[in-house]
């Protein structure tokens, strides 16, 4: 087993939420009390690992592949702007899902730099 945590420090779907719907109003979204992921899997006999960088990615998925018998969680820190589509907002189907950033966000610093 395999267990890949996106991390990007806060609560995700919501801070997204927040930022397309809400015009970046943030509440209760930023998780800085967060457990140590890795101590938490090696707590349990597993195995955890932390990516950093993206030059890292392969050859740890390469390296938590190998390990055919033991469950590792992989904590890959990402950018804590980052957005994770496909997204579909509440109320509408799966037909309606958007694929990239709907109209109603604002561009964040990044985009506008």
């Amino acid at each position: 087993i395999k267990i890949v945590n996106l991390n990007n420090r806060y609560m995700g779907m919501v801070r997204q939420w927040q930022e397309f719907f809400y015009d970046r109003r943030y509440s209760h979204s930023y998780m800085d009390a967060l457990p140590d992921f890795i101590k938490l899997a090696e707590a349990y006999g597993h195995i955890g690992m932390r990516i950093e960088k993206p030059g890292d990615v392969e050859g740890a998925l390469k390296e938590a592949l190998k390990l055919k018998d033991r469950l590792v969680f992989m904590d890959f820190i990402t950018d804590q702007t980052e957005n994770v589509y496909p997204m579909i907002a509440a109320g509408k189907g799966q037909n309606e899902m958007h694929l990239k950033p709907c109209k109603a966000v604002v561009p964040t610093d990044r985009e506008l730099a």
